[in-house]
């Protein structure tokens, strides 16, 4: 039943990823995940039920890498931030699910306290590997981990956000977000 699950997840996220939230039909989904719209219903109860599990998903897909894996706690940072804006799919259809749904809590109140919850998890693991390059040195020791952390969390959604909509090409936001690091956690 969980592989069900997962498949039902996994074809929100793309549906999501081409149609965006306001255009996912429960139909399409089931049609994806090859199951009954029924067994939709039964594991996520409504729609917003599916939306916000689909959130949930689409965040546990991108898992950070540990604070020690290859180089300087900075390195590590820059690699986790810049990982957001890679171009393949997966990486691609989570943004996407993350900028709809947070776009959509602006008008759905109910949607604003589980992205509260995302978000400060996103900027804990972040600040946390702020906390390690600090520690090993290649991070200024002045530098609050928290707040880094929801700037440069914070400019990652916002240069997704114009990737994503054609405004700026993936390349150009990659310099800006690299830069910004440094700006961030060396100045």
């Amino acid at each position: 039943m969980a592989d069900r699950k997962t498949a039902i997840l996994d074809a929100a996220i793309a549906v999501i990823g081409r149609r965006g939230v306001r255009g996912l039909r429960v139909e399409e989904v089931a049609g994806e995940a090859g199951v009954a719209v029924s067994l939709l219903y039964y594991h996520f109860g409504t729609r917003d039920g599916l939306v916000r599990a689909t959130l949930d998903h689409a965040n546990e897909r991108i898992a950070a890498p540990p604070p020690g894996d290859g180089g300087s706690g900075r390195q590590v940072v820059a690699r986790m931030l810049l990982a957001e804006l890679d171009a393949a799919p997966h990486v691609r259809e989570t943004s996407v699910v993350w900028g709809e749904v947070l776009a959509s809590a602006v008008f759905e109140a109910g949607l604003r306290e589980q992205l509260r919850a995302a978000n400060e998890t996103w900027v804990g693991v972040v600040a946390a590997r702020i906390a390690h390059g600090m520690g090993d040195g290649s991070i200024r020791a002045g530098a609050d981990p928290h707040a880094s952390a929801e700037r440069l969390t914070a400019l990652v959604d916002g240069l997704s956000g114009r990737w994503l909509a054609g405004v700026l090409e993936r390349e150009r936001a990659c310099v800006l977000l690299a830069e910004a690091v440094e700006r961030e956690l060396l100045d």
